[in-house]
């Protein structure tokens, strides 16, 4: 762990059915932030689930809702390092979502502008449902934000990469084929990038993408397959899991990995992504925003939250801090991905 720079791991761990090894491999590289997806909720061992992974990493973990209407125990999960982040204020948006996205919102030292970090699981059977979870994205992009959002988007980049996009007459895979694709105006199947497209023309910068154009040696191998290794029959491996950043975010940003090997794949059958900032030119960012220069000098930083409530009414999804945390005070809120309030939810990967 490097004090000059933060490290922010995106990893779906597909339910979490290798739990340990795959917290065993985060562990070992020490990130900031985790945004996980597939994490299992696991309903009343969650809390206690949920403090054993804390321990681990040595971050704090929050969960978002499981999808509504759906029997699988999936969720979306941030984990972050205390010390590093203030309590932001708050506010909520309606849901698309299959399954919600985990929003936390956290200043950076002492940043004016808080930093939105998404982890987020896009809808991997309706391709107009995914276009429409990119729009909720696009919220987070407005002039004066700071957003690092990332997570499976189940779709594709819409410019050419090393990695070419399926060839549909040959996937034999049918229902998957219409899963991933979209109709065109002339009823024709098309690979859907869509969701990359708005989340592009809205403000984001794929992270992956930037790294491979600017930053040389340190964007090598950026653009790699990220899941799809085995799935021959669904076109083979593809850059699914992406990482997007708006507000100027990009700029800090110094080095990308892909960790495709055979630890990360015995664990899960993604990837495991790692995007480095440079952390005295992420505050310089954020300290430059319009946000941050209209909020000026003499702005008060939010007060820190009390018995995990902020001064405006959050939306909470987290348990209780573990032992160690009693009386901190750089607490986190958390948003849901639904306008209403939610119960704590504990994060159980």
């Amino acid at each position: 762990m490097d004090a000059s720079t933060i490290d922010v791991a995106v990893w779906n761990v597909k339910g979490g059915e290798r739990r340990d090894l795959a917290l065993d491999l985060l562990a070992e590289r020490q990130p900031d932030v985790v945004l996980l997806q597939e994490t299992t909720h696991g309903g009343d061992q969650g809390g206690r689930l949920l403090h054993a992974a804390e321990k681990r990493l040595k971050l704090r973990g929050f969960l978002s809702r499981p999808p509504f209407g759906v029997s699988t125990d999936i969720a979306t999960a941030v984990y972050l390092r205390p010390g590093l982040f203030h309590v932001a204020e708050q506010g909520s948006g309606g849901t698309p979502w299959w399954s919600p996205p985990c929003h936390v919102q956290a200043q950076l030292g002492d940043c004016s502008v808080p930093l939105h970090f998404v982890a987020f699981h896009m809808c991997g059977f309706d391709a107009d449902r995914r276009l429409g979870e990119a729009g909720w994205l696009t919220t987070l992009a407005h002039p004066g934000m700071a957003t690092i959002a990332a997570g499976d988007t189940n779709s594709y980049p819409r410019r050419c990469e090393p990695v070419a996009l399926p060839d549909w007459e040959k996937v034999t895979d049918r229902a998957y084929m219409v899963q991933r694709t979209y109709l065109d105006a002339h009823g024709g199947r098309r690979s859907d990038t869509r969701p990359d497209s708005a989340l592009i023309d809205a403000g984001y910068v794929d992270l992956a993408r930037h790294a491979a154009d600017h930053l040389g040696l340190e964007g090598e191998g950026a653009l790699a397959a990220t899941a799809g290794f085995h799935l021959h029959d669904q076109g083979g491996p593809q850059r699914t899991d992406r990482g997007y950043a708006a507000g100027g975010v990009a700029a800090a940003l110094e080095h990308v990995e892909v960790a495709d090997t055979e630890d990360t794949r015995a664990a899960s059958d993604h990837a495991l992504l790692i995007f480095r900032f440079h952390r005295a030119r992420l505050e310089r960012v954020l300290a430059q925003t319009p946000y941050a220069q209209q909020a000026g000098a003499g702005r008060a930083r939010p007060a820190a939250t009390t018995g995990g409530r902020a001064s405006r009414r959050p939306v909470l999804a987290h348990g209780p801090a573990p032992q160690e945390r009693r009386g901190e005070r750089a607490a986190l809120t958390v948003l849901s991905a639904r306008s209403l309030p939610v119960q704590g939810h504990h994060h159980p990967f």
